[in-house]
């Protein structure tokens, strides 16, 4: 949660596709450009298209749209299980959008109404918490300002760092950027971006709800897990796992960083060598949730309870749904090697463990059993597998870029391929408009 503005040639050079549907599915409709997967970068490509008049079939592995946006109504209202806020909104488009055109309410959030829980088991007084945020915030921009990419940032930590410090180093940066201090690259933004600007937002009503807006009129095709894209300068076509066949003149690409980097879908003629290196070298992070919903609220009516436990990282912030939502409902984080650690348990030991680090923060209170529970493993998730894309050490930013180039008749797409916002949603919505854009100038 942010809290600082927080392919061996497959064709001949002359070959042509036509740009149709495999006789499999029984039709022959002309496609201009395929777009591999539905969430926001998928969609927003998918519009600009067809503004431009331009047919695009949308294929998703899942049976739903919004990729990394999940929001959940198992316990009979929304829930964010994926992405759950939307970042910076003085600049972020995707704002007016949910706001101006799908009229969703949305609650901005206040990181300074917190309550934090040393490993003692008691609140921290103000003058403590505001002395922790201070030394972050100055931690955190001096690494930024002078860190170098081949530098972890557990390197630039001082010696004598204070329990509370180190409580904040994973409270601000590793469940910000789902990664561990050593895995992290010092130098550049940590998270989200330097340039948000302006206030985050929840969106009571779901993010599902902007996904609907947005992937209306859309030809979105579910259950259609890509494996290989063959890319001519002159056309391509799409193998789905079930081996149907669909053929276009160009292609985006938008299936998370994590996908890419398992090798899921095979591209003939191979990625050059710096779209594979940039694939392999950017870090996906790990960020997951457990919603505990119970009976009645017995915690503190702060929007943010963070948990300095005895077992560092665990359950280390909570988020407070009550204000949002209007039921008594919290949500947890775990984030990297912590998160790892979390999902391989099961689940009825998951929640056992979070009701043990509620328990410590209030000893005095009656903790009810939850009425119900949500839970994540993003890093089992086969269409994700991870949360947000990272620098880590030893890459950088222009590996962003170059995985951005548009190579023969595609181009990517994603949170991870945007440098100004990555690991957001607006920066996923804004990649995959710029895509649109880059294959129009390619000519279709």
């Amino acid at each position: 949660m942010r809290r600082r503005e927080f392919i061996v040639q497959g064709f001949a050079a002359s070959a042509s596709l036509l740009g149709v549907i495999s006789p499999g599915l029984g039709q022959d409709v002309p496609i201009d450009v395929i777009v591999v997967g539905a969430g926001l970068a998928g969609l927003a490509c998918a519009k600009r298209l067809m503004n431009a008049g331009k047919k695009v079939v949308v294929l998703e592995a899942r049976q739903r749209t919004g990729g990394r946006i999940w929001t959940s109504r198992q316990l009979g209202y929304p829930i964010e299980l994926g992405a759950s806020w939307l970042h910076g909104i003085n600049n972020n488009a995707l704002f007016p959008l949910a706001t101006r055109q799908a009229y969703l309410r949305t609650v901005p959030t206040n990181y300074e109404d917190m309550v934090t829980f040393g490993p003692d088991g008691l609140p921290w007084s103000l003058s403590r918490t505001k002395r922790a945020g201070s030394w972050i915030e100055r931690f955190v921009n001096s690494a930024e300002r002078s860190g170098r990419s081949g530098t972890p940032l557990s390197r630039l930590v001082p010696a004598g760092v204070t329990p509370d410090q180190s409580f904040e180093l994973i409270a601000d940066v590793v469940h910000e950027v789902g990664a561990e201090l050593n895995q992290i690259a010092a130098g550049y933004p940590q998270g989200d971006g330097r340039d948000l600007k302006g206030a985050d937002v929840l969106v009571p009503a779901g993010l599902d709800e902007l996904v609907r807006y947005l992937s209306s009129g859309v030809d979105v095709r579910f259950g259609q897990d890509v494996r290989l894209i063959k890319n001519a300068q002159k056309g391509v076509s799409v193998t789905t796992l079930a081996g149907v066949v669909y053929k276009a003149k160009k292609i985006c690409c938008t299936v998370p960083l994590g996908v890419l980097q398992a090798s899921k879908i095979r591209f003939d003629p191979p990625l050059p060598a710096a779209k594979s290196m940039a694939i392999k070298r950017l870090g996906m992070g790990l960020l997951d949730k457990l919603i505990l919903q119970f009976p009645f609220s017995f915690w503190d009516p702060k929007q943010l309870i963070r948990n300095d436990s005895v077992n560092p990282g665990l359950w280390a912030e909570w988020y407070n749904l009550m204000p949002v939502i209007g039921r008594p409902v919290l949500m947890g984080f775990n984030a990297a090697s912590t998160a790892k650690q979390v999902a391989r348990l099961p689940d009825v030991a998951i929640v056992a463990s979070a009701l043990a680090e509620l328990k410590r923060c209030y000893p005095s209170k009656t903790i009810p059993a939850p009425s119900g529970y949500l839970l994540t493993r993003w890093g089992d998730d086969p269409y994700a597998l991870g949360s947000y894309s990272y620098i880590p050490v030893g890459a950088a930013p222009s590996y962003r870029v170059e995985l951005g180039r548009p190579w023969n008749s595609m181009v990517f797409a994603g949170e991870a391929i945007s440098s100004d916002f990555p690991a957001t949603l607006q920066g996923a919505y804004g990649s995959g408009d710029e895509a649109a854009k880059k294959i129009l100038a390619m000519g279709i």
